[in-house]
Parts: C-alpha cells; sequence; structure tokens
C-alpha cells in the first residue's frame, strides 16, 4: 500500500530524492538524540554559577532530579570517569549515590549555628544530629557524671555543714564567751563599758550540751558594744616583762564581733579566729580551774588553742572544701558545654567542606556540583 501510494503520488523522477530526505532526517533525528542522552544532567533548583578549576558549571540544591539538556557548559577538563558514573546512576532503577550518601541527607547535616546551641544546652547533642555517637556518649557522659558529682558532693557539704552547727551548739557558748571577755577587761584594766555587759552574764552557767539555751539569755548588740572598744592584748614569747597591762603589745580593737545567733557568719566565727575561742567548753572549763593564774592575753600561737576548737576548725574546713569541689564541678561543667559547642560547630563547617569537595569529584564538571544549603 505505501509503496503503490507513493508510486502514485511521487513523480518518477522524485524517488531517489525523497529517499534520500527521509534518510538524512533519521540520521539528524538520530545525532540529535544521542547527543541530549549525552549531554543530560541530573538538576534541581538553580542556585548559582560558580567556578572550579577553569571550568564552569552550576551548582544547585538537591531537591528532584530532572533530565535537562546541558547548556553553556566548556568541554575542556572533562572528567570521563565522572561522565560514566553519571550515566550509570541515571540508567540504574536505585537510587543514585548522591541520595544514598548519609553525608548529603538533610536529617545528617544541620546547620553549624544549630549544632553549636544545641550542643551548648545540652552537650553531646550537636554531634548526635551530625552522627558522631563516639563524641557523643564522651561529652553526655562527662555532662551526666559531673552532676551526679555536683549533687554528691552538695549534699555531703550540707550535711557536714548542719552536723558542724550542731557540734557548736554543743560546744560553743556566748554566755561563755561574754564571761571571759568581762575577766579579760578586768584583768586588762580596759575602758570598755564592759560593765553593762558582766551585770547580764555574772552568776549564768554556760548551757553546754544544748547552747542555743544561751541565746535567751544575753543579746548579741550587748557583747558588740563592748567588742568594738576593746584592744588586743599580747602575751609576746619573752612575756611583758615590768609592765603591766595596758603597757604589753597592744593591737587595733577586737577585728570582728559577735554576729546574729543562728547565722551562718556566727557558726563561722566561731572556729575561725582566736578571739572566739574562750567560748567553747574545754577553754571555759581549763579557764575556770586556772583560777587567777590564768593569763588574759593572747599569745597568737598554737598553745592557745584548744581541742574543741581544733576540731571544730577542721569540720569546717572540710565541708568548706566540699563546697569549693561542688563550685569545681559547675566550672568543669560549663568548660564541658563550650568545648561540645565548639567542636559541633566545626564538624558541622567541616562537614560542609566535605559535601561539596565530595559532590565536585563524583560528578563531573559538565554534568552537575551539588551543595546542600543550610
Amino acid at each position: 500500500m505505501i509503496r503503490k501510494w507513493i508510486h502514485i503520488v511521487a513523480p518518477p523522477d522524485s524517488k531517489l530524492r525523497l529517499a534520500k530526505q527521509l534518510g538524512i532526517s533519521f540520521i539528524l533525528a538520530g545525532f540529535f538524540g544521542l547527543f541530549a542522552v549525552s549531554s543530560t544532567r541530573v538538576e534541581a533548583q538553580l542556585d548559582v554559577r560558580v567556578s572550579s578549576s577553569g571550568d564552569e558549571f552550576r551548582v544547585v540544591e538537591g531537591v528532584r532530579p530532572s533530565l535537562l539538556p546541558l547548556q553553556n557548559v566548556r568541554y575542556t577538563g572533562v572528567n570521563p570517569q565522572g561522565k560514566k558514573l553519571l550515566r550509570a546512576q541515571l540508567s540504574s532503577p536505585t537510587r543514585p549515590i548522591w541520595q544514598q550518601n548519609r553525608l548529603l541527607e538533610p536529617s545528617r547535616n544541620p546547620s553549624p549555628g544549630l549544632a553549636f546551641w544545641s550542643s551548648a544546652l545540652a552537650p553531646g547533642s550537636g554531634q548526635a544530629l551530625l552522627g558522631y555517637w563516639g563524641r557523643t556518649a564522651i561529652f553526655a557522659t562527662t555532662e551526666i557524671a559531673a552532676w551526679v558529682f555536683y549533687s554528691k558532693r552538695q549534699q555531703l557539704a550540707k550535711y557536714n555543714e548542719s552536723a558542724y552547727e550542731q557540734y557548736g551548739n554543743t560546744y560553743w557558748s556566748p554566755v561563755a564567751y561574754a564571761q571571759w571577755l568581762v575577766d579579760y577587761s578586768k584583768a586588762n584594766n580596759l575602758v570598755n563599758g564592759y560593765e553593762a555587759l558582766d551585770a547580764m552574764v555574772g552568776g549564768l552557767t554556760p548551757a553546754f550540751g544544748e547552747t542555743t539555751q544561751d541565746w535567751g539569755k544575753i543579746t548579741e548588740e550587748a557583747i558588740r558594744a563592748v567588742e568594738v572598744r576593746t584592744r588586743f592584748i599580747f602575751n609576746i614569747p619573752e612575756g611583758c616583762g615590768s609592765f603591766e597591762p595596758p603597757s604589753c603589745v597592744t593591737r587595733s580593737e577586737f577585728s570582728h564581733v559577735l554576729q546574729n545567733f543562728g547565722s551562718q557568719q556566727y557558726y563561722e566565727l566561731m572556729s575561725k579566729y582566736y578571739q572566739f575561742q574562750p567560748g567553747w567548753q574545754d577553754f571555759h572549763e581549763q579557764r575556770l580551774a586556772q583560777g587567777a593564774t590564768h593569763v588574759y592575753q593572747y599569745s597568737w600561737d598554737a598553745t592557745m588553742l584548744s581541742e574543741r576548737f581544733i576540731e571544730g576548725r577542721d569540720r569546717a574546713e572540710e565541708f568548706n572544701n566540699q563546697y569549693r569541689n561542688a563550685g569545681n564541678v559547675l566550672k568543669l561543667l560549663l568548660v564541658n558545654h563550650m568545648i561540645s559547642a565548639f567542636d559541633a560547630y566545626f564538624s558541622a563547617k567541616l562537614r560542609e567542606s566535605r559535601l561539596q569537595i565530595q559532590t565536585g569529584s563524583v560528578l563531573s564538571e559538565r554534568a552537575v556540583a551539588l551543595v546542600w544549603h543550610f
């Protein structure tokens, strides 16, 4: 039918010319089809144009690949291996490499800013977003261990502090201290208004065992009124010689005064300064036993210390060290947050750089360079 139709329609001298035209059309169609197939590229949303090794190519974001004819691409320096790889990916029924690579997955590539603040708040979380589970374990374990250590140290410090306060309430009496202050003033002929305090504490017996009972017998203000007008009188190693007090070595008024009953400073001062050690039970009992032979002067050395004062000092130092250790752990926690945050930030930045290098080497310059923006 076709031949007959051609024979009827076409003049005898045009048959050869028609055949040639049809043949040329098929050749051109095949050539352009082959050119189009060999010059395809994976393209998504167009972003910017960049230059690499002198060859111009297009940087795109990977969203949904499509086959588009290649345009405005130089043919110099083409990587044949990349071209073959690209063809294999386009013809493969499986996911292409750029989709299989975990490096290019959005869920594995948080922005450096997100990684930084995530680890700054919860150390190791930024590394977890990046998939670095080893470093995640290191930072998270450090954080948890530090908090556990801090909690235990704080709890132990509070317990020992409470035990120390109970120790002070048992063996240190403000009445015993006030009575010694009056006798000290009398022995050194001081004019400091001790008479009013003497009338308040004269004849009282310190309530050792539960000295909080003494808080209602005297007032802090009465003791302070004498303290601020009382000078230190020291028994120097050679003694006062022929001089009578107050001609011995003297210093300024007392450096501290009794703090409010039950306050933190109240308990701290009783075992910190020599001035307050006459309030301890063993010192008070020894003073009473010595009677008139007791020296109401400060030796300012270990001979003046009593066992109760030394134990109170050691107890206070123990729980204060525990509080300091807990504070040092807080500094460690801050350092852990900072290191984890910067580690996550730079890891994310390095991953961005590796991503660009990897996509530039896997795909040929003639095809695409895939860059994931955050």
